[in-house]
């Protein structure tokens, strides 16, 4: 995975550094790459520019908590990827550009649980345990900035 949306985007202290909000930062990586990708979002790409599109991946997978703390605790029977959160970043967003970005969306967050079944850390079980993996990004010289 490579860093763009920068990791410190997801702790503020050492009391952040949790598994939960790493599994978002590595989520939020997926969408920028999904958004990235897609052909059907190039005008997005154009009219939105680098910085605030990482500015929405970024707000749209720290949206996604109350929906994931929803499932966990069984009061729903799985996440939201809600059109609420395009229109809170971007109110006056067109019905469609919406509806690509909620595909991207959609089709990040089914990537990401697919890598994660195969990961012993356990990020979405053991969410607000303290995780040295923020740290271990700073070690290995990527950027989290």
């Amino acid at each position: 995975m490579i860093d763009k949306v920068g990791a410190n985007n997801f702790y503020k202290d050492n009391g952040d550094k949790v598994k939960q909000n790493w599994f978002l930062y590595e989520y939020a990586n997926i969408l920028y790459s999904k958004i990235e990708e897609r052909t059907d979002l190039a005008v997005y790409r154009k009219k939105r520019g680098r910085d605030d599109i990482l500015a929405f991946c970024v707000y749209f997978s720290k949206r996604l908590r109350r929906s994931i703390s929803h499932a966990e605790k069984k009061q729903t029977t799985g996440i939201a990827i809600d059109g609420r959160y395009v229109y809170e970043f971007y109110p006056g967003n067109s019905r469609t550009e919406t509806q690509k970005l909620l595909e991207a969306a959609s089709e990040a967050w089914e990537e990401h649980l697919f890598v994660c079944s195969n990961c012993p850390n356990q990020c979405l079980t053991e969410g607000f345990e303290i995780t040295d993996m923020f740290d271990n990004l700073e070690k290995t010289g990527w950027p989290t900035v």
